[in-house]
């Protein structure tokens, strides 16, 4: 039988210029988090700080950022404001930045407090203008506004090892102006926040246009699928932050190649799971977001199973491209099927799906390491991640089609 065609929104132009500058702004908010690990043994070295104290350092921008966002996301619902999304971003680049003036670890613990509940106040509300402006494209939409956020994978440490560590060229060192060059985060978070604060005030009256406001008086909660929606994202976070977590190690411990090399299959790894998540988009657009999240998780399965066997790196390097497909090319229909499912709270969806899922699913990268020590390797622990799999492709067999306001 052949793919039915969905039928797109009524509203099928895609903003790609408002899109676009989400995405930058969702870019300009994530690499804050990634930047912080890189900065870590630069507060370590200055501060003395032992790694209980770097953990707990951790912990205050990444777990108050995860744990607050539904919170925060039901807020935006109640008193939606396209100032949020700048307000985040400035919040975010000055919890990070003002970490090279302190010396405190209290100190600094309050201050990434502080640029965690910007990342919090930022992703439901920009996630939830995101769904807007993608009019009747929204996999395509939501797609690009997440590969910001994977930009900030890479773009977070390459500005701390220019501008806080310096790159040596010869008798030359570009950049390198020790813990004070933390301030390039503030200084990146204010154009930020300035370029978005003034485009957003036009998005703020298209989004609370009479149709719009209908539209969403007619519409209903589903949380019966989005709980099942849930179990599949958990799951399929849990895979991806292990998997991302040991992938250079693997290649270290079990294939015994350098660390430039484990690094190297991490950044392949990474751009095929940008072009990835795109795609994914792109398809669910065409055919669908539940078929989109059940070839994916379905096509995981095999893979995940068959990978702690093979003892060929190059066997193994061709195998990220697949495992790249099935771990991110479902993410943006996912996100899009969580705001569908809770049409009236897509602030609430979006913090949960953004923030809680990432959170708990990096919960399951510890019980692989602990399952590695225990049972002597990464290799025989990575079989933990098959019956993850399992978990969430019967899940997405259970989803439903979204109800709409008619």
């Amino acid at each position: 039988m052949p793919a039915r065609m969905v039928k797109p929104d009524t509203a099928t132009a895609m903003n790609y210029k408002k899109i676009l500058l989400l995405s930058l702004g969702h870019l300009s908010c994530d690499l804050n988090s990634h930047a912080l690990p890189a900065l870590l043994p630069y507060l370590a070295a200055a501060h003395g700080f032992d790694y209980q104290t770097c953990g707990f350092l951790a912990f205050a921008y990444s777990a108050v950022a995860s744990l607050v966002q539904p919170a925060l996301g039901l807020l935006a619902d109640k008193i939606a404001r396209g100032w949020f999304i700048p307000l985040g971003i400035l919040m975010a680049g000055m919890g990070i930045g003002a970490t090279g003036f302190l010396s405190n670890e209290y100190v600094m613990f309050a201050s990434l407090v502080l640029g965690g509940v910007g990342a919090a106040v930022f992703h439901p509300e920009a996630a939830r203008y995101a769904n807007l402006v993608s009019g009747g494209h929204k996999g395509v939409g939501l797609s690009i506004f997440s590969v910001g956020g994977n930009g900030g994978l890479f773009m977070g440490p390459v500005i701390v090892m220019l501008a806080v560590g310096g790159v040596p060229l010869g008798s030359f060192t570009l950049g390198g102006f020790g813990l004070h060059g933390t301030a390039a985060f503030c200084l990146l978070s204010i154009v930020m926040a300035c370029l978005l604060f003034w485009r957003v005030s036009a998005w703020d009256m298209a989004a609370r246009t009479p149709k719009a406001q209908s539209a969403q008086s007619r519409a209903s909660n589903d949380w019966g699928a989005f709980g099942i929606l849930s179990g599949c994202l958990l799951t399929r976070m849990g895979l991806t932050v292990a998997f991302t977590t040991y992938l250079p190690l693997y290649w270290q411990g079990v294939f015994h190649s350098s660390a430039s090399t484990g690094n190297l299959m991490l950044i392949v790894f990474s751009l095929f799971g940008v072009a990835s998540n795109l795609s994914g988009g792109a398809a669910a657009d065409r055919w669908g977001f539940r078929r989109v999240i059940r070839w994916a998780s379905f096509l995981s399965l095999p893979i995940l199973a068959v990978f702690p066997l093979v003892q060929s790196p190059w066997l193994a390097g061709v195998l990220l491209a697949p495992l790249a497909i099935g771990m991110f090319a479902p993410f943006s229909s996912m996100v899009v099927l969580g705001q569908r499912y809770l049409c009236k709270n897509m602030g609430f969806a979006s913090g949960i799906t953004l923030g809680v899922a990432v959170s708990v699913g990096g919960m399951f990268a510890p019980v692989l390491g602990w399952a590695a020590d225990l049972w002597g390797g990464l290799a025989p622990a990575m079989h933990l991640l098959t019956p993850l799999a399992v978990v969430g492709a019967v899940c997405s067999c259970f989803l439903r089609e979204p109800k709409s306001a008619e």
